[in-house]
């Protein structure tokens, strides 16, 4: 039987004949499936002797009488002690829950998804290169398995759908163009469209069925969409359902499945792997991996890409289509081409990262797009669970999580800086402070006031709990593999071209590596972790007040004046002392630190200007921006990393900013302003400038008070637009009402501005906490006042 290699895309299941196979999605010269026999299981916490009793267990559902294969006693490391379990094995992964409900005893393991069960009982891992005999499509024997580097075929899409009353209605509105891009780029429609990238059809029947075709031809691994589970796929399924005709999208020439997980929709497509960019960027945006602050396609395109994308009025989408013009019908297939073409170029960004975060926790590429950053930390800590022969813990239930969740841990020292402009500022930070925390403390829920270490033995906490110094725990265990991974892989960096494809893929790996440890912490405090520790997620924030506090004290005691201080940084200002003061003390600080840890130089800057914040304010402690060296603005805390502000606040504020810092010229910032006011008044401000974004946070009808933006979305509904739970919408305050929701418009229904709005409420408030520092009130930005250099300020 001849030795075969395959890179593994993806495992899930089927049942045929009463046995359970794992179906392996595998990658070859083509992509294609194996099965492998295998069985499911779980284990009980129970004496031997109860085995025979479990035995004869039966449970009665949808007409089948369950009853468990095997039971065997095992030896299992349970929450850090060696302990005899007994493991039941059963003839589905269907089976599990039930049996598991009836077993009269703890259970443990009972809701792993079977095909990562499978992936990680034979230390498999997404993309792994593997080897293994077979005979027809069923695997005889797998033979090794090792890194591989797969060359995916990807495929972006997009549709466009015919929308007389603004909101698209499945049922009845005809799906009228699906673009595609991948080496070529392509539009289906069923009009004659005289451009070489249309293909014109006769029906929208035939362009459905032609663009699975297109997926077939191209052997497609990875389809991108932007929002396609919760729009895009289930359109098509409609439209395929009301026009009676098969959506053979997958590989088994079959729809897709749509699942749930928490508030996301999930359409997963049988054979091919299904990445929707917009859950996947909102989350690298929420961790750091991507600066997005707006997650329309567009908004999307233009902040990580820098590059606009073509547009067209959505609202006008059906005039256009009806129009007896050729011009305006190509314009519209050129917007739908650019649509496909900009999903393409997010998904080349963020498909290098999936991959590596996938490769990273063992969790399949489909579920690693769809992951919240508690699953990504779960998923590796299963896999290692199992390389240690140890229990994985239970999820809580939800009474257990709501208990967690109503006693929430304290959380990081903040210095307070005292508002005003300052120059000449060096700026450290601990690397990785938490996860550097929990390695050199040993800190883990089984680790935790252990039996082996006395006190004096022991890590002890400022809050007097205990950690074990004699047995490495397993948190502390994978974050060290982690940090050093990166660390490695951080030198291999420095010396490749940035443009080149192998620092592409080490970058990822990094930034990959980066996000997993960091969300570790959290996941030890999170409410319905598996391993969630009060006492171990307290002692975390406990040593981190405990150092950045020493630190500061440290520094004081240097001389230097310590402007700011918060969870993992410290501000101070250099006065007459120099650079090589500011590094001698980081040096000092570094040799008494514990092993792991380090104070680390972000930089030395020119200018920073901090603002007051209210005790009341919530949101951001940070508020304030420094000039560094390069001339590149730092910002923390200020309105122009929000998305509830509008484009002219935020650049008004940019251009303040820039006024104090750059050219230490406050009267140069206040003029700014009083220009922003005089074209406010004299309506010389485009719409779009004035447009605030917001995110429906559930159903419009819900809401019982009406803001502005429910006012708006409630409006545009009654015009027949399309919004609901998770929307994000762009509205204008107009000067039609009275009240400021009644003013509430969509974008694209707002004719004019209410000026004394923007100035008010938009751009004094995104500037004044800034130039009230500075010496000027409300008055002086509105009219001509008093005029000060930066001298008097400092």
């Amino acid at each position: 039987m001849a030795l075969r290699k395959a890179v593994l895309l993806d495992a899930d299941y089927t049942v045929k004949k009463g046995k359970t196979y794992v179906r392996l999605l595998l990658k070859g010269k083509k992509t294609f499936r194996l099965y492998d026999f295998y069985e499911p299981y779980f284990y009980a916490d129970a004496p031997e002797s109860e085995a025979e009793k479990i035995m004869q267990m039966a449970v009665e559902h949808n007409g089948e009488k369950i009853t468990p294969l095997r039971v065997q006693a095992v030896q299992k490391n349970v929450f850090g002690k060696d302990k005899m379990l007994l493991k039941i094995t059963c003839s589905s992964p269907s089976h599990v829950p039930h049996l598991s409900a009836k077993t009269p005893h703890p259970v443990y393991e009972n809701n792993i998804l079977f095909g990562r069960r499978y992936m990680i009982d034979k230390g498999l891992s997404p993309f792994c290169l593997l080897a293994y005999e077979r005979e027809g499509k069923f695997i005889k024997k797998l033979l090794w398995a090792k890194e591989g580097t797969p060359k995916l075929n990807s495929l972006a899409f997009d549709i466009e759908t015919y929308n007389p009353i603004g909101a698209p209605r499945p049922e009845k509105d005809p799906c009228i163009m699906i673009s595609y891009a991948n080496g070529s780029c392509g539009v289906l429609t069923y009009k004659k469209i005289n451009k070489p990238f249309v293909v014109s059809k006769k029906s929208e029947a035939e362009i459905i069925s032609s663009f699975c075709d297109v997926l077939r031809k191209n052997e497609t691994d990875v389809l991108f969409g932007y929002n396609s589970s919760s729009f895009d796929l289930p359109y098509l399924q409609a439209r395929s359902g009301a026009l009676k005709i098969p959506l053979p999208i997958g590989r088994d020439g079959r729809s897709f499945l749509l699942r749930k997980a928490g508030m996301r929709d999930m359409a997963k497509i049988g054979g091919r792997i299904h990445i929707d960019l917009y859950p996947a960027i909102r989350f690298l945006s929420f961790i750091g991996a991507l600066k997005a602050s707006k997650f329309t396609l567009e908004a999307a395109y233009s902040e990580i890409t820098g590059k606009q994308k073509y547009m067209v009025k959505r609202l006008e989408i059906h005039q256009m289509w009806d129009s007896s013009t050729d011009e305006v019908r190509e314009e519209l297939a050129h917007y739908s081409m650019q649509d496909a073409i900009a999903t393409k170029e997010l998904g080349a960004i963020v498909l290098p990262l999936l991959v590596e975060m996938s490769r990273l926790t063992k969790m399949p590429l489909f579920d690693t797009a769809y992951a919240t950053a508690g699953q990504l930390v779960e998923s590796l800590l299963i896999y290692r669970s199992y390389e240690a022969n140890a229990i994985v813990p239970s999820k809580p239930t939800e009474a257990q999580a709501k208990e967690r969740e109503a006693h929430p841990i304290e959380g990081a020292f903040v210095k307070i800086p005292k508002a005003g402009i300052y120059e000449n500022i060096a700026v450290f930070d601990f690397r990785g402070l938490y996860p550097s925390i929990i390695t050199s403390h040993n800190i883990d829920p089984f680790t935790l006031n252990c039996d082996c270490c006395t006190k004096e033995q022991s890590f002890v906490s400022p809050l007097g709990s205990r950690f074990c110094k004699k047995k490495k725990g397993l948190i502390p265990a994978v974050l060290e593999d982690i940090m050093a991974k990166r660390s490695k892989l951080k030198d291999e960096l420095r010396p490749l071209q940035k443009d080149s494809e192998a620092y592409r893929t080490l970058f990822a790996r990094v930034q990959a590596l980066k996000i997993i440890a960091n969300s570790y912490y959290g996941y030890l405090a999170y409410a319905r972790s598996r391993w969630y520790a009060r006492e171990a997620g307290e002692s975390v924030t406990a040593w981190g007040r405990h150092y950045i506090q020493d630190t500061i004290a440290k520094a004081s005691q240097e001389g230097f004046d310590v402007l700011y201080g918060d969870t993992d940084s410290i501000f101070l200002l250099l006065g007459k002392k120099g650079k090589e003061d500011a590094l001698s003390f980081m040096k000092k600080i570094n040799a008494a630190l514990p092993s792991g840890m380090e104070l680390e130089l972000e930089g030395f800057f020119k200018r920073a200007v901090f603002v007051s914040k209210k005790a009341a304010d919530a949101g951001a402690k940070k508020k304030y921006a420094m000039l560094g060296e390069d001339g590149k603005i730092k910002i923390r805390g200020f309105e122009l990393v929000r998305r509830d502000w509008s484009s002219v606040a935020k650049d008004t504020q940019r251009r303040v900013l820039e006024a104090v810092l750059v050219h230490g010229s406050p009267q140069k910032a206040v003029n700014i302003v009083r220009e922003v006011i005089e074209r406010l008044r004299s309506g010389a401000v485009p719409l779009e400038e004035l447009a605030i974004s917001t995110q429906i946070s559930k159903d419009p009808k819900k809401y019982e008070i009406i803001s502005p933006e429910i006012s708006a979305a409630k409006k545009a509904i009654a015009r027949g637009s399309h919004i609901e739970k998770g929307s994000i919408i762009s509205y204008i305050i107009t000067k039609n009402g009275s009240t400021i929701s009644e003013k509430a418009e969509i974008l694209e229904h707002a004719k004019n501005y209410d000026a004394s709005y923007y100035i008010n409420h938009q751009v004094l408030p995104s500037v004044l906490k800034i130039l009230k520092e500075l010496g000027f009130s409300e008055d002086d930005l509105k009219f001509k006042g008093m005029q000060h250099g930066l001298g008097h300020f400092m």
